[in-house]
């Protein structure tokens, strides 16, 4: 196992029937590291997230994580990977409460009869404490909390099963600016305790201080690596079709994208 790359992507195509998703797309994201995937609608983010889950197939390269291969490893690796879906993606008509969200995790993993055991709540107190749910917030319905409190709750269901890799697909949408701060937080300390995260944002700049590296993609690779070397106008244009300003201060910089930001 490949302890220094958290995932290597090789020269990856992902085709929909006739549709080309992504055309080869290669980048190796060092461990423990926190990367960001950002480029613009219909560019293949959530496309390439998935398939290093091998949630979708490829035609062709390979994905490996810490040196397993996806195709060979398939059961392995989900259980070095937590996994935070878009939130719109997740079912809340279920009547479940927020700490019982995560406890589902546990109970996945040991099987659909199994009975929660102490350990298995003291884990799940400890995710929710982590990641900075409020108790008041714990037995509330999942669909009663703020957007921020909801990506709280689906980190720490994330969390709770100790991942080496940590994928989060738009976790800042809909989350006002205080979580966002407070979760960008947590997953950087996430990262000094050895845990590599991968996330898919379309504003980068309330984060860009907190991330190592960053892929620039749209269906195909435009650049990866540090945030000062990709984040150009140069690269956000090509990648954005349209004329990118970037404003650099200090080690940070900053990117505007007509009336929003990348």
């Amino acid at each position: 196992m490949n302890e220094k790359l958290a995932v290597m992507v090789n020269n990856l195509h992902v085709k929909y029937n006739d549709y080309l998703a992504l055309e080869n797309v290669s980048f190796s994201v060092p461990h423990p590291s926190i990367t960001v995937i950002m480029g613009p609608n219909g560019a293949g983010k959530t496309t390439l997230v998935k398939s290093i889950l091998h949630l979708v197939d490829f035609y062709k390269g390979d994905i490996f994580v810490f040196g397993l291969n996806v195709r060979e490893h398939e059961k392995k690796i989900r259980n070095l990977i937590g996994y935070v879906p878009q939130r719109e993606k997740v079912t809340e008509h279920i009547p479940l409460r927020a700490r019982d969200v995560v406890l589902l995790a546990k109970m996945v993993k040991t099987g659909p009869l199994s009975i929660p055991t102490k350990r298995d709540m003291l884990e799940v107190k400890d995710a929710l404490e982590k990641v900075l749910l409020p108790k008041s917030a714990w037995n509330k319905r999942f669909n009663e909390l703020s957007g921020g409190q909801k990506q709280k709750v689906l980190i720490a269901r994330a969390i709770v099963l100790k991942p080496k890799l940590l994928i989060l697909d738009e976790p800042f949408s809909g989350v006002d600016t205080v979580s966002q701060r407070e979760i960008m937080s947590f997953l950087s300390s996430l990262k000094k305790k050895g845990i590599s995260i991968i996330i898919v944002a379309h504003d980068i700049n309330p984060i860009v201080e907190h991330v190592d590296y960053v892929l620039l993609l749209n269906k195909k690779m435009i650049a990866f690596g540090k945030p000062r070397s990709v984040l150009t106008e140069e690269n956000l244009s090509r990648a954005y079709g349209i004329k990118v300003h970037v404003i650099v201060r200090g080690e940070a910089c900053y990117a505007i994208i007509g009336d929003r930001h990348a």
